[in-house]
């Protein structure tokens, strides 16, 4: 039976131990619902305090422009909301995320302030939320523990929920509430936050220093000390970021030609001599697991995602075991030790075009039930497509007391990618683990990813021209979900580039593989989707088999209020950079009973903006944009390929329209 969670009243506190007693892991939730169903869209914030009640520096400020701390012991994680079309939707719920992991928190850091803030060019604040709430829950099993109403809320654009502290070598959470007018940035400072005047032009900065740190009325009043506060050279900029994050300059730029120099420099993953597949998977293997222990970032990031805890990482690589009087050497070991627990996982590894085997995998399933460890992780080129969570089909009662996870290459590689943006705090293991993403992507490293659309491509593409394919051919599902694992690599593409995690969504239209495949047969159409956080809206991406066009689109909202249809159409076009291909299509959906709507090429509406405009002034309510490009038949990856094809419109669309459109904001 699972019980209700302890509510707090405003200056009230609680011992964590005391809700759970091994709590491991704590998720926070900021929820919000506004009136009238309108979203409260607030931004969560993290303040890591000394004994003095001030951050030692910055980098214990947690927020959008610096979302991890303390080697991701605190994470800001994206923002919740409700799938379009539900009643909380409509409703307007959203909820804000922070991950905390107290036992990996340094000893230095006696608080830890979770708080939220407006944008103030929206003119939104607390007040105009019919709920306020913080809920706590612990990790392991999603259950709630503890939540706090707040309901006193008037004018304040800041709001701290509550904070984390510690007393009598105990963790305990108290509820606070308390609001500032003034926003953020008067916030932050009460916390010794030295925040950059110049990025935060709107909000008088100077005053906003001398505001007091917050006063408590609750139990275990906290002792004021002097503060011990590193000033940085430059304060912390607390400007909201507006627009998606923006692909590197060289993002398309290709593999430069020999200089004829036979001098090569020396390389820490060499990949010289790599012969056979079985060579090629033993480098990978022990490359892989060698750099997780090295880097403690890259190796907390992959193994959280298998259910390990945080702790010490040791990797191993062939291990021998003996079951049923059989010798069997998986490719490797994990074992994370934290406190007296140790958590073990069995790994096999795959390169290039090596497929799983389901046998294997039942083999180290059983070996790892029969001895207590708690997961087998499988690593290969393959992902999961259609409504599958494995690349191999396993039988779920064997999972009853052993964990089947996989990780692909193309995940694992983003993943590296994502741990350098977000910095590694030692510089030696910085270069290791930039050693090891150039290693990955080398094309004889054997990690290089989705490599083609299965070998029953040509058939159904000819089936799906010639409309004689059939949803319950094999041959379809199979097609249909190799398309489910494209989209999950554009995903993990683009997360490299962009320093983001990117998510693969299924179609809204078509969310079971079932209603995919018989797109897939009765039209020749295969779509996903791609949310990219900060963009504007989800990415949609697709092709057309019958017509031969890959797609990608977006669709903004337009300018509210008493704006005109024609300056509704230049606001958007002001977005679009010149550059932009001029074939880029626009399509203004209308206010109105029926679904209707207007459409030009980019290069038209340029010359002639009205073009878009309705003939009776009707509202234009939203806008899609797309740009198609020719799709390529060719099983594998590369040139004249659906996956080239598919994979080259999604990021040219993104740099020529994703990152530049940010959504409407009434400023008036």
């Amino acid at each position: 039976m699972i019980s209700a969670p302890k509510e707090l009243k405003k200056g009230a506190n609680a011992a964590l131990g005391a809700l759970g007693t091994q709590l491991g892991g704590l998720t926070v939730f900021l929820d919000s619902r506004g009136r009238d169903d309108q979203v409260i869209d607030a931004d969560v914030s993290v303040l890591l305090l000394d004994a003095g009640r001030k951050v030692r520096s910055g980098s214990d400020f947690v927020f959008y422009n610096q979302p991890i701390a303390l080697g991701g012991a605190v994470h800001l994680r994206d923002k919740v909301r409700p799938e379009p079309g539900t009643t909380e939707a409509e409703q307007g719920w959203s909820s804000d995320v922070v991950t905390l992991e107290l036992d990996d928190v340094s000893d230095e850091i006696e608080q830890i302030v979770i708080s939220a803030s407006l944008d103030p060019s929206t003119g939104t604040t607390f007040g105009d939320a019919e709920v306020i709430r913080m809920r706590v829950q612990r990790t392991a099993d999603a259950s709630d523990l503890l939540v706090f109403n707040i309901d006193d809320a008037t004018t304040e654009r800041a709001l701290v929920f509550g904070e984390f502290y510690r007393r009598n070598g105990e963790w305990k959470v108290r509820a606070i509430g308390q609001g500032y007018d003034e926003g953020l940035a008067s916030l932050v400072s009460a916390y010794g936050v030295e925040v950059d005047s110049d990025a935060a032009p709107t909000e008088d900065l100077a005053s906003e220093k001398e505001s007091p740190a917050p006063e408590h009325n609750g139990a275990d009043p906290v002792e004021e000390q002097p503060a011990q506060l590193a000033t940085p050279s430059r304060g912390v900029s607390v400007r909201r970021p507006t627009r998606a994050p923006r692909l590197p300059a060289d993002w398309d730029a290709s593999i430069p030609a020999s200089d004829g120099n036979d001098w090569q420099p020396a390389r820490l993953f060499p990949v010289a001599g790599i012969g056979s597949g079985e060579e090629q998977e033993r480098r990978a293997t022990s490359a892989l697991l060698a750099v997780m222990s090295m880097v403690r970032e890259f190796g907390a990031a992959l193994t959280t995602k298998c259910g390990a805890p945080r702790g010490a990482l040791t990797t191993f690589i062939e291990v021998p075991f003996g079951q049923d009087e059989e010798a069997y050497r998986p490719d490797g070991v994990l074992q994370v030790t934290r406190g007296q627990k140790t958590w073990t996982a069995l790994v096999e590894v795959k390169t290039s075009a090596g497929r799983l085997d389901a046998q294997q995998i039942d083999n180290y399933v059983e070996i790892a039930r029969t001895r207590g460890y708690d997961a087998v992780i499988t690593i290969s080129n393959e992902l999961a497509g259609g409504d599958a969570d494995h690349p191999v089909p396993v039988d779920r009662r064997k999972l009853k007391k052993v964990a089947l996870h996989h990780l692909s290459w193309d995940q694992i590689r983003a993943e590296a990618m994502l741990t350098a943006r977000r910095g590694v705090a030692d510089s030696t293991q910085d270069k290791v683990l930039a050693e090891f993403i150039r290693y990955m992507t080398h094309a004889r490293s054997g990690m290089g990813g989705l490599g083609d659309m299965g070998p029953n491509w040509v058939k159904v593409r000819d089936a799906v021209k010639a409309k004689t394919a059939r949803a319950s051919d094999k041959a379809t599902g199979e097609v249909s979900a190799r398309f489910d694992e494209l989209v999950q690599h554009l995903g993990h593409h683009l997360s490299g580039l962009l320093g983001v995690e990117v998510q693969a969504l299924t179609p809204r239209e078509t969310p079971d593989h079932a209603s995919r495949r018989q797109q897939l047969a009765d039209s020749g159409l295969l779509f996903g989707r791609l949310k990219v956080p900060g963009a504007v809206d989800v990415l949609v991406v697709g092709a057309d088999l019958r017509a031969d066009k890959a797609t990608a689109a977006i669709t903004v909202q337009a300018p509210r209020g008493e704006t005109r249809p024609q300056t509704r159409v230049s606001w958007l076009l002001r977005q679009i950079p010149e550059a932009a291909k001029d074939s880029i299509r626009i399509e203004a959906h209308l206010a109105g009973p029926r679904s209707t709507s207007t459409a030009a090429l980019l290069g038209k509406v340029r010359q002639d903006p009205s073009c878009l405009l309705p003939e009776d002034q009707r509202e234009i309510r939203s806008f899609t944009i797309s740009l198609d490009l020719p799709l390529g038949s060719k099983r594998a990856a590369g040139t004249g390929t659906l996956i080239g094809s598919v994979k080259s419109v999604t990021t040219t669309f993104y740099a020529d329209v994703v990152q530049h459109v940010r959504p409407w904001a009434d400023k008036r």
